[in-house]
């Protein structure tokens, strides 16, 4: 039997679309379905620059950028106990296969031609959650507690880079020669997106996911110490930078909210 956040409405699935722009790929169904309860969005960023207490302003920050994660977390649940429910079915509608393909693509799968067993199986490992303490603790290394020039003007929160011409802030000390930028976002809730889906299908971060995976065959928890692990490519300071993230998620018990996350 699959959870309750399986069930989702076409009329509340159409509006999230809206909401997010086209990030989710949701499945169209007539059955009358149970709505799952998503996280609010805050609206407003803080000045964390302003909050001297450092004990205020880590929770302020945690505060702020938890019910972010949680949301798109609980749309990515969503998508994956749906493909798990297409999974075990022996055929499928045109509408239910045209949503995995759709799906997939937007999972940076290529060459798709049916939907078999073989592509949910590539498929389901990219469709999972970033653990809570995880995407906490980088988003407060990597946007300095939300003060760094790219956090207050871009909105980027996790250090995500672009490569066009004017899609983002020049860092100072750019390599000469080099064409990256920092990028801008509309909110941070976009930066928490992007961040989510270039871990779920960057292959820089295969080994994160094959991780993720053989923990759920295990049906074990996902935590952020454990995938941390998969985050080398993630900065130029390898391990420095792993050990770094475990610290933050230990120093700041950020795995208790990891709990809420699973699925």
């Amino acid at each position: 039997m699959l959870k309750r956040i399986d069930k989702l409405m076409l009329g509340t699935l159409l509006g999230l679309i809206a909401l997010s722009a086209g990030y989710h790929w949701l499945l169209p169904t007539s059955e009358p379905q149970e709505v799952a309860e998503l996280k609010e969005i805050p609206s407003h960023l803080p000045d964390f620059g302003s909050i001297v207490d450092v004990k205020s302003k880590k929770s302020a920050f945690f505060d702020y950028v938890l019910p972010m994660v949680e949301r798109e977390n609980q749309v990515i649940l969503q998508n994956r106990q749906q493909l798990l429910e297409l999974s075990a079915k022996t055929t499928l509608s045109e509408d239910e296969a045209g949503w995995v393909k759709s799906l997939a693509k937007r999972y940076r799968l290529k060459n798709i031609e049916t939907v078999d067993r073989a592509l949910f199986e590539t498929l389901l490992p990219r469709v999972d959650i970033i653990p809570a303490s995880l995407a906490l603790a980088q988003s407060a290394n990597e946007s300095a507690w939300g003060t760094s020039r790219f956090a207050t003007q871009g909105n980027n929160f996790f250090g995500q880079w672009c490569f066009s011409p004017g899609c983002g802030i020049v860092p100072s000390g750019r390599p000469e020669g080099k064409t990256y930028e920092v990028q801008k976002f509309e909110t941070v809730y976009a930066s928490v997106q992007a961040y989510m889906h270039n871990l779920n299908t960057n292959h820089s971060y295969q080994s994160l996911r094959t991780m993720r995976e053989s923990n759920r065959e295990k049906r074990l928890p996902v935590s952020g110490v454990n995938l941390a692990q998969g985050l080398g490519a993630y900065s130029i300071r390898g391990d420095d930078y792993i050990q770094e993230l475990i610290a933050m998620i230990n120093s700041n018990e950020l795995i208790q909210y990891d709990d809420d996350d699973q699925g």
